[in-house]
């Protein structure tokens, strides 16, 4: 473990790194607050040991700003006061500062490593919880079957890119498609043959989405393509590479049968005068994707402005 001591007597100091590197640890010293401030912020040490009385600012203030720099930190750290004060008022002044622990002066080295390992403990307690709370807040974002983005993190992902796009003055392309009979292969081959057909698409869009881009699942059978950047040309192209990959794609199921699968595409952009918002650019890429499916399925529609049926034949 990296641990930082701050003390400003050298000779305790010195007796402080020696234990602890002799215990394994990594250790970093100043004698001084302002040193041991500008140590912590470039090592981020995990356990921290500091005297009360410094030059430059004292222990209590080095508390403080450990804990504002590290309030919603991945890194926990930990800070154990080093004192000869042992009055309640200066302990309940330690504490409020930000420090977990103390040790009063003069100290034995029995007592050092114990309070260290209670730290130590600590830290692994909260690295467990910081990496659990990290896990469900990927696991929310996520969906379970496919492992793309789910609705939820595509919406919030559509909204950061829209204001990215407005401020750059570029367009947003989006891609929705709908497996062509979804219903068949589930009512036809079962549920498990269908979750089949969902991952094995969710991989090819994944496959042809260019860098920066990104895909998730819409619901059921939909997928979204997210293009930032990407006019209505570029989409389209996108969208028929998916197309493409996906048709040439081939299923078996438990009995032997191989299967085909395909899937119709609509794109829109917000490039030129259609400046819409980014949720009324998936609707109308769903108007598109209702377009070819209208069109005989298995290809790629783009979403035109005017209502006009002609229009349709976009794409």
């Amino acid at each position: 473990m990296n641990i930082l001591i701050s003390e400003n007597d050298s000779v305790t100091c010195r007796m402080l790194r020696r234990t602890l590197e002799s215990w394994g640890h990594t250790v970093f010293s100043a004698e001084d607050g302002d040193t041991a401030w500008a140590i912590y912020q470039q090592e981020l040490p995990n356990l921290v040991i500091t005297d009360w009385v410094m030059p430059g600012f004292d222990g209590p203030e080095l508390c403080r700003r450990i804990r504002a720099a590290n309030l919603h930190s991945a890194n926990p750290v930990y800070v154990i006061l080093l004192t000869a004060r042992n009055s309640v008022q200066s302990l309940a002044a330690g504490f409020a500062a930000g420090a977990d622990d103390y040790i009063t002066k003069p100290f034995d080295n029995a007592e050092l490593r114990a309070r260290v390992h209670a730290g130590m403990r600590i830290i692994a307690l909260q690295q467990e919880l910081i990496s659990a709370r990290e896990e469900m807040e990927r696991l929310s974002l996520t969906d379970s079957l496919t492992g793309l983005l789910n609705r939820r993190a595509l919406v919030e992902a559509l909204r950061r890119d829209e204001d990215r796009m407005r401020r750059e003055n570029r367009a947003i392309g989006v891609v929705l498609t709908d497996v062509d009979n979804f219903k068949n292969f589930n009512d036809r081959y079962g549920h498990e043959t269908g979750d089949r057909v969902l991952e094995l698409v969710a991989n090819c869009m994944k496959a042809s989405v260019r860098t920066g881009d990104y895909v998730g699942r819409w619901g059921g059978e939909e997928f979204l393509l997210v293009l930032p950047g990407a006019d209505i040309i570029q989409s389209a192209e996108v969208a028929e590479r998916c197309r493409v990959m996906l048709e040439s794609q081939r299923i078996t199921t438990p009995n032997g049968e191989v299967l085909q699968m395909t899937s119709s595409f609509g794109a829109a952009s917000t490039e030129g005068t259609n400046r819409v918002d980014v949720m009324s650019l998936v609707q109308q890429a769903d108007k598109a994707m209702y377009w070819a499916k209208e069109a005989g399925r298995n290809r790629v529609k783009i979403y035109v402005s005017s209502a006009d049926p002609a229009n349709r034949k976009a794409g």
